[in-house]
């Protein structure tokens, strides 16, 4: 029996080390309703490939004035990340946006977006991660995009 039970171990261990853990994922919640997204692009830059899904655009039902919380995985709060948004204000003009940069060291996992007027109208918001290359500047590795219904 114990030799059966040392062989399941095993073979656990063995089929938990060459499974690949799952993409990092944004959860987007607004207006009582929330949605999760998982990665439109995400590189690797060590081994310089990147993977796409445009597939992955998510909708959510937001109404004018509404704030959106924006919750990302630790994966992503460990590098440089930030939110891009686009919203029609209330003459109907398109104002693009974006939230600071979050910093790994400020240990950052959620962002409010809030649009300036009650009158706004969210159109989408993109979580970015980024990387710091060649010390200074920064480089999109990863897109999470949610599109306002």
């Amino acid at each position: 029996m114990r030799r059966v039970l040392t062989t399941a171990v095993a073979l656990a261990l063995l089929a938990g080390c060459s499974a690949t853990p799952p993409p990092p994922d944004v959860t987007f919640y607004a207006d009582g309703n929330a949605v999760r997204a998982t990665p439109q692009i995400l590189c690797d830059i060590a081994e310089r490939k990147c993977d796409e899904n445009p597939d992955a655009l998510v909708g959510l039902k937001i109404r004018p004035g509404k704030v959106v919380q924006v919750s990302v995985s630790s994966e992503i709060a460990e590098e440089p990340w930030g939110v891009l948004f686009s919203y029609l204000d209330r003459e109907g003009k398109r104002v693009d946006a974006s939230s600071r940069i979050f910093l790994p060291a400020n240990k950052q996992h959620a962002y409010t977006l809030e649009l300036p007027n009650s009158a706004d109208q969210l159109l989408f918001a993109a979580v970015q991660k980024l990387a710091v290359v060649n010390g200074d500047q920064l480089l999109r590795v990863g897109q999470w995009v949610m599109q306002a219904n």
